[in-house]
């Protein structure tokens, strides 16, 4: 039976390198996927079905346990497109790692990313339950955390630490190599995948920063991210919609207007009655969603001190000050000077 996610667009990028890889085995790697070298040079996407088959034989060709150790470690920051670049470019680690999570399923539309704040701990998940992986989804689970850690060990830098790495399963008979592949603290049976930092370091500034090329690179995710989600999955779309719209007021550094119900409507093709109705099934609204990214924006716009205070408010359309501190203050519990002094 055929899966909603089966003929999603995936990167041909990981099946080239999968080639690279074993290059003595190019057929066998290839074999069922109704792919070629040709094909995958001239090719940008090719489907999951697809990209999936490829990794399956690469396992059989591997002929070992830990052969995603080994190939995970191959994956260059830039094998990973706009969401590489928007990652590494970004202002922040936390933003950096809120690009990974929003972005990462234009490189791996079968995994759900998350980045969330829990106690002390800003924490990524990947989702594995979103399709069935089966015996793949160990060896992807070891990629993504290789892919990962690249970005972070990138921004960190040497002496800031390392993130803590959370296996949702026991220990292999392999882990021991986990320690050498990884250099990172791993925690098995941990209830997820993924990894946690502390939160103190969320602030930390990413050293390539460059905002024209992590707009940029934004830009392009939003299109991409366009192709992988479901008509049917509408608060997501909405939300990186509107999303999108905050984007272009902090980039232009100019307030036109808030996101109006009309404009998303028409972006869809549908009436206002329609994205009511099908916000309402999920129990959201379009005001709601409006403001959850309008106060995300402004997060992030306080953890760039490009942007003063009283700027913010206005571009995203507060008003005035005193309205934006009430605002920000009422969501999140405390003044937006507060959360920039916490925050550095």
């Amino acid at each position: 039976m055929t899966h909603p996610i089966d003929l999603l667009p995936c990167p041909s990028t990981y099946t080239r390198l999968l080639l690279q890889y074993w290059p003595a085995s190019v057929e066998r790697v290839l074999a069922g996927t109704g792919l070629t070298p040709a094909l995958l040079v001239r090719q940008e996407l090719i489907t999951v079905v697809q990209h999936l088959q490829a990794l399956r034989n690469a396992r059989d060709v591997a002929c070992h346990e830990n052969w995603a150790l080994d190939f995970g470690r191959r994956l260059s920051i830039s094998s990973h497109g706009p969401m590489g670049f928007a990652a590494i470019s970004a202002p922040t680690l936390s933003q950096s790692i809120e690009t990974i999570a929003m972005f990462a399923r234009t490189r791996a539309p079968y995994v759900d990313f998350s980045a969330t704040e829990m106690g002390r701990q800003l924490i990524l998940r990947f989702d594995m339950d979103t399709y069935p992986l089966g015996d793949l989804e160990v060896p992807l689970i070891e990629i993504l955390q290789q892919i990962v850690l690249s970005y972070i060990r990138a921004i960190l830098g040497e002496g800031n630490g390392d993130p803590v790495l959370c296996f949702p399963y026991a220990a292999r008979g392999y882990a021991l190599r986990y320690r050498e592949a990884f250099g990172s603290r791993c925690e098995f049976s941990a209830g997820f995948a993924g990894l946690a930092l502390p939160v103190n370091l969320a602030a930390l500034p990413c050293p390539l920063h460059d905002e024209k090329i992590y707009r940029s690179s934004l830009s392009r995710c939003r299109e991409a991210l366009e192709g992988v989600l479901a008509k049917g999955d509408v608060v997501l779309r909405a939300s990186h919609w509107l999303a999108a719209h905050f984007e272009q007021i902090a980039s232009n550094r100019t307030f036109t207007s808030l996101p109006r119900l009309e404009q998303l409507a028409s972006a869809w093709g549908v009436t206002t009655r329609t994205v009511i109705r099908q916000l309402a099934e999920h129990d959201v609204s379009f005001s709601e969603l409006r403001s959850m990214q309008q106060l995300e924006m402004a997060r992030r716009m306080l953890d760039d001190a490009a942007y003063k205070v009283s700027e913010i408010g206005y571009l995203l359309g507060y008003g005035d000050p005193a309205n934006f501190g009430r605002a920000f203050k009422r969501l999140t519990g405390q003044s937006p000077s507060d959360y920039r002094r916490r925050a550095h």
